[in-house]
């Protein structure tokens, strides 16, 4: 798989971020609901451009976001990413957000084996793990059914209370994302 070429499930469309997608990504970081959980502030147009950008050239880097799509309309549902790729520790960071209008229809779902197996495969890390607000039970809860369980933070944040869920490589079933 090459992780810049676009790809699918059963209901989405994945592909890196470009410059059309400025509206939908404003929308996504600055809507007051969206931001709720997140350790950023709500963005501007300017940094939904910079946020783009900076996810355009991912090859070498220690970070990759997609775009969600619905493959029958094309209308933007999300992102997932992983970032702070730790090569010594041997681990990386995955996240994702729904917008609001698709909260509880199961993208989370759908989307994260394919995150998981990127991570697992590609980088070939040993564990990923993702921060969430305490909080944000749905997400907690999503990750859970792929075997994620609460640890030690992986990384120093300077943010309001976050905890760390991992998953092992070896509690990873890779088939995972064949049966979704």
């Amino acid at each position: 798989m090459n992780l810049l070429q676009p790809f699918e499930s059963r209901r989405l469309k994945f592909r890196l971020l470009n410059e059309h997608d400025i509206e939908s990504i404003h929308r996504q970081f600055s809507d007051i609901d969206m931001c709720k959980y997140f350790s950023e502030p709500p963005c501007d147009k300017e940094e939904a451009k910079s946020i783009i950008e900076h996810y355009q050239n991912p090859e070498g880097k220690g970070y990759l976001r997609y775009g969600m799509f619905d493959k029958k309309s094309d209308k933007f549902i999300g992102t997932c990413e992983y970032h702070y790729w730790d090569p010594v520790k041997n681990q990386v960071e995955i996240g994702y957000d729904i917008w609001k209008e698709y909260w509880r229809q199961g993208y989370v779902t759908e989307a994260l084996p394919y995150l998981i197996n990127i991570c697992f495969l590609h980088l070939g890390v040993e564990c990923t793990y993702i921060l969430t607000h305490p909080q944000n039970k749905a997400s907690i809860a999503s990750v859970k059914r792929y075997g994620f369980v609460e640890s030690d933070l992986c990384r120093t944040v300077d943010t309001e209370p976050q905890i760390c869920m991992t998953l092992l490589r070896a509690d990873w079933n890779i088939e995972t994302v064949h049966k979704i």
